[in-house]
């Protein structure tokens, strides 16, 4: 795990950081989780309501899985690769702040199946994850915090 102006940024991850776009994907087999990233929550405030797609849901890379709404931004987490929605975070129904609070664990936001792994190599990921990381928060003067209950 490294960390650039406080925000968690995990080496296992593909990031999805096109234009305002701050995603994640963990691969599990020929699935994968899919998130969105600790800068992105902070930037997002407390999050106050996810409406998911639902499970059998077809989209396309970079078209909404998902749209996150706070007390100050309301907008979509986009799919950083082809995909079908097969499994949704039901927790985050109740308790949307999990995202503020363990974005990378409880905070995932549904579960995908890959339909082109080969869009994969256009994700960043690894040391060059870290240094496109470290450009955007120097760049944005983010400072990562977890929102408070």
């Amino acid at each position: 795990m490294s960390f650039v102006n406080g925000c968690e940024i995990p080496a296992d991850l593909y990031y999805f950081l096109e234009g305002n776009q701050m995603s994640w994907l963990r691969l599990q087999g020929t699935n994968a989780v899919v998130g969105l990233t600790d800068a992105a929550q902070t930037k997002a405030g407390k999050i106050l309501h996810v409406r998911v797609k639902a499970a059998g849901t077809q989209r396309e890379k970079g078209r909404p899985v998902a749209t996150i709404e706070s007390g100050k931004w309301a907008g979509p987490v986009l799919s950083p690769v082809d995909c079908e929605v097969i499994r949704v975070n039901d927790a985050l129904e109740s308790t949307p702040s999990l995202i503020n609070d363990d974005p990378y664990g409880k905070g995932w936001i549904c579960e995908v199946k890959v339909l082109k792994p080969e869009q994969l190599a256009s994700l960043v990921q690894g040391d060059a994850a870290l240094a496109k990381w470290k450009e955007l928060l120097t760049r944005d003067n983010v400072r990562c915090v977890r929102c408070q209950k």
